[in-house]
């Protein structure tokens, strides 16, 4: 990634946090005032957004800086730890507001001031949705987007997705109140926590289960690896009795094709290595990938 390009990211990084500063100390005030443990949790799950933004900040300048000292290959591995550990502390912050929320239920639940917090949910919703899409406007438009900013996303994502819910639900609280049906009023906070918990622990759950196979370097998904086959092999018109494709790993940015190639064809298939370099750029340009081709000479090409 380019320092451009690097830079930008920075910027947009640093303009979540102020985002999400400001979110979260409105959401933990409103939260505490109205007696709301959904808006608590959002308030929270802002507050943690703002840590993980400035993990992400981070991570982005030490990726880019210096590395041969002590990172020969590079520091792509950053980039899917960082992922990791933003979806593992969501995912411990939804399990502990999941248990607080049950264990609100099933002892009668809990008033809260509807009115109060359902005006709240509304700005909320309003301010998450537009930094979200912001934020993902100006990653799909950049040449090469940027893991951080695409988990950065998903945060704001969730965040928006949360607000609609917990403002939709306050609301219906709030016509609950005004019916004969008001004693039911006190388990929709509870209630709205409960199910808003159950429904995003899949979003921090694919996020860990993501990174964490980049981490162990497993095969990426199958698009990638027809894509490389096809340019390898197919487009070039390369034997595969003269080459072998032994590995494809994907790790953040950087995608690493390894290729064994048969010592007897090597100086006719060196030649064509720039060739074969240039075709997987090209075919994977869309991805936003940065290609590292590894040629190995072996006996063990079949």
């Amino acid at each position: 990634m380019c320092a451009k390009s690097n830079k930008q990211d920075k910027q947009l990084l640093k303009l979540s946090a102020v985002a999400a500063f400001s979110f979260a100390i409105l959401g933990v005030i409103v939260g505490l005032l109205s007696g709301s443990i959904v808006i608590l949790f959002d308030g929270v799950y802002s507050l943690i957004s703002l840590l993980l933004t400035m993990l992400s900040l981070a991570a982005s300048g030490y990726m880019h800086g210096s590395s041969r000292s002590h990172f020969a290959f590079g520091k792509a591995m950053m980039e899917p730890l960082v992922v990791a550990i933003k979806g593992l502390v969501i995912l411990m912050l939804l399990g502990y507001s999941l248990f607080s929320a049950f264990h609100v239920f099933i002892n009668g639940g809990q008033a809260i001031d509807t009115s109060f917090a359902a005006i709240f949910g509304f700005i909320n919703l309003v301010g998450c949705w537009g930094v979200w899409r912001w934020l993902q406007h100006k990653n799909q438009s950049k040449k090469q987007q940027s893991g951080l900013l695409a988990a950065e996303e998903k945060q704001w994502q969730m965040d928006t997705v949360l607000s609609a819910a917990v403002c939709g639900g306050l609301i219906i609280a709030v016509i609950l109140e005004m019916t004969p049906l008001f004693h039911y009023a006190v388990y929709a906070d509870s209630l709205m926590m409960l199910c808003i918990g159950l429904y995003f622990l899949k979003v921090p759950f694919v996020m860990l289960t993501n990174a964490l196979r980049e981490l162990l370097m497993m095969k990426p998904d199958q698009e990638i690896c027809s894509l490389v086959r096809e340019s390898v092999y197919e487009a070039n018109g390369i034997s595969p009795q003269n080459l072998k494709l032994t590995g494809i790993a994907k790790v953040g940015p950087e995608l690493m094709v390894n290729i064994n190639v048969d010592p007897k064809k090597s100086h006719q298939l060196l030649a064509d290595v720039q060739h074969i370099r240039e075709l997987l750029n090209r075919k994977l340009a869309r991805l936003s990938l940065n290609v590292k081709l590894n040629l190995d000479i072996a006996t063990d090409v079949k």
